[in-house]
């Protein structure tokens, strides 16, 4: 394929993509400023500016969330229309194949998986924060609650039933395997976290078989404070940036944040998604069928989207439980349908 066609057929898509996306990012404004002014039951100017104001912060996140289907279906509509203009059959009269034809869609995945990786979805994250922050206010909008800490190095695993910055409250940690070979479990109300050491308040110390308790202690910790600091934002709440600091810093301490871990690969595994979706309009576009109408098409769309929601959901809820690695939950479904679509589309042109 040429550079002109190249350069044409990305041009298209692209188009297609930037206008779709932007009526979409405004529907998506108007539902969430129509259910934001009827929860704060606007009365008058001013509230009606800050129901706007609080839209605006939302609707990158929510945009960010579908943006991979927005380009599932322009990039199937614009095949479906270069089939029906008879251009495809142009094209493939002229001795260029389908994964020729494909190649600019790909591209075009790629560079907008980039641009939502590394810009728009750490727009949305940084808007929907403080949309939580003016909402729920400056700390309850950044508390996680449930939190796991894996520290194999003195054979420790630490849960915290909710951290902001560097308080803590419900700590419960779990020590296995000690010099005396017994364990131990150590209960606290509430926790603060400095930079080496944390204090432990209102705690309960068991011993295997011994009972006892404390106003307070101190103990020494490996863990980074600054990694303590950065979890205090759930998962799904941080960018690829926050995420692979977290990342580092998990390595270098010898901890493992399995949640964290997934959150990191699931955002990777999902800039693919927008190439699996460019191979699936393929599969759904060729070869070329002058009988399918929009609806089928727009019925295989859907079916095909909610599957892959499905299986990705399921994933996700076995990595949670343990049963899968967070690797194998995260990359597991987009590699095997990315691999499947290849496979069929190459079949098909056989």
């Amino acid at each position: 394929m040429n550079g002109t066609l190249f350069k044409h057929i990305c041009k298209i898509q692209l188009k297609s993509t930037a206008f779709v996306s932007f009526f979409m990012f405004c529907l998506i404004f108007l539902f969430d400023f129509a259910e934001t002014s009827r929860k704060f039951s606007i009365s008058n100017w001013n509230e009606t500016l800050l129901a706007i104001n609080l839209s605006i912060l939302r609707t990158p996140g929510t945009f960010c969330e579908i943006l991979h289907y927005i380009y599932f279906m322009t990039c199937t509509f614009t095949l479906w229309g270069l089939c029906h203009s008879h251009q495809i059959t142009v094209l493939k009269s002229s001795g260029i194949s389908p994964q020729q034809i494909l190649s600019p869609f790909v591209w075009c995945a790629f560079l907008i998986a980039s641009l939502w990786l590394f810009l728009l979805h750490p727009i949305g994250q940084a808007l929907e924060r403080t949309y939580a922050r003016n909402v729920n206010g400056e700390i309850n909008g950044e508390i996680n609650r449930d939190l796991w800490i894996d520290h194999p190095s003195d054979n420790s695993v630490i849960y915290l039933t909710s951290i902001s910055k560097d308080e803590v409250t419900g700590l419960h940690m779990f020590f296995h395997q000690q010099k005396n070979g017994g364990s131990r479990k150590i209960f606290a109300q509430t926790a603060k976290i400095g930079k080496t050491f944390w204090r432990l308040n209102d705690i309960t110390i068991v011993d295997d078989d011994l009972i006892k308790t404390a106003k307070f202690m101190k103990i020494k910790s490996n863990i980074s404070h600054d990694l303590i600091k950065m979890l205090s934002l759930a998962p799904r709440k941080h960018d690829i940036y926050g995420l692979y600091k977290i990342y580092q810093i998990q390595n270098s301490d010898g901890t493992r944040l399995k949640f964290y871990e997934l959150a990191l690969h699931k955002l990777l595994a999902n800039c693919l998604n927008f190439i699996l979706f460019a191979v699936i309009a393929g599969v759904l576009c060729f070869p070329i069928n002058r009988y399918k109408t929009k609806t089928s098409i727009v019925i295989e769309m859907i079916v095909i989207a909610i599957l892959l929601r499905f299986a990705n959901n399921t994933c996700e809820a076995l990595a949670y439980t343990g049963v899968l690695p967070a690797i194998v939950a995260s990359w597991a479904v987009t590699l095997g349908l990315l691999c499947s679509s290849i496979s069929i589309l190459i079949w098909k042109e056989l």
